[in-house]
């Protein structure tokens, strides 16, 4: 496949899965990642030492040697799963999907980052799944800009858009979208298990969507924010 500076590069190995962006790929020889890839990562996140998020499922900063800078986040299991699988997965396919997902959704004119790096690593006979994306600077999650109405409107637009090219997510909520205030834009984050269904939302998809996203602001936030009547009337 060519290294060209608008391919993917793309290997497949009994226990290993990797996806470079184009840019990185042709930067460098990344078959040493099919070797090395968590090593690699741990090394880029302890250069960079910065945690993003918190929790067991935060997020690590890496910067690649082209200066290309990264969000590392480790695929897990939510729920009581999670406590039985953790990080565990019975193949790459989940990763894979969330690639494809975030190309196409790109590729629509949705505001996701794109996809720097995707590796699946077997061990044993469970794989562990890792996704690097495009950090977007001088952004903050939309539930911790709660007190800016005009997060919340580029929230619910960003919402319609999906909604209508038919994201189903389970987890859409405000910490999954990011606002940037420099350019009044809002940003998709964490597509893991969310799918394209072949039309748009209906309306119970969408309440079912919508309520997801406000039950957030009330068990965390205690309350909902200024201005989710006016949302949930416009996004139905």
């Amino acid at each position: 496949m060519s290294e060209s500076a608008t391919t993917p590069r793309t290997w497949s190995e009994p226990r290993v899965w990797l996806f470079v962006a184009p840019d990185l790929a042709a930067s460098g020889a990344w078959e040493d990642w099919l070797l090395e890839g968590e090593a690699h990562l741990e090394k880029l996140a302890l250069a960079a030492d910065r945690v993003l998020g918190k929790g067991r499922g935060a997020s690590r900063s890496v910067v690649f040697t082209n200066g290309a800078a990264g969000v590392w986040r480790v695929n897990r299991h939510g729920g009581m799963l999670g406590n039985l699988q953790g990080d565990r997965y019975p193949s790459p396919e989940r990763l894979q999907l969330e690639v494809e997902l975030s190309e196409g959704l790109r590729a629509e004119q949705v505001r996701t980052p794109r996809v720097l790096l995707a590796l699946a690593v077997k061990d044993g006979k469970k794989w562990r799944q890792h996704l690097v994306t495009e950090e977007v600077a001088g952004a903050e999650t939309v539930f911790a800009a709660r007190k800016k109405p005009a997060a919340l409107v580029a929230a619910g637009q960003l919402m319609d858009q999906v909604f209508e090219l038919g994201l189903w997510a389970t987890d859409l909520h405000p910490d999954n979208l990011l606002w940037r205030e420099q350019d009044q834009s809002c940003w998709l984050i964490d597509l893991a298990g969310a799918k394209r269904l072949s039309q748009p939302l209906d309306a119970s998809q969408r309440a079912a969507r919508i309520d997801r996203f406000f039950r957030y602001y009330r068990k965390h936030a205690g309350e909902e924010p200024e201005g989710a009547a006016r949302l949930r009337s416009a996004l139905r």
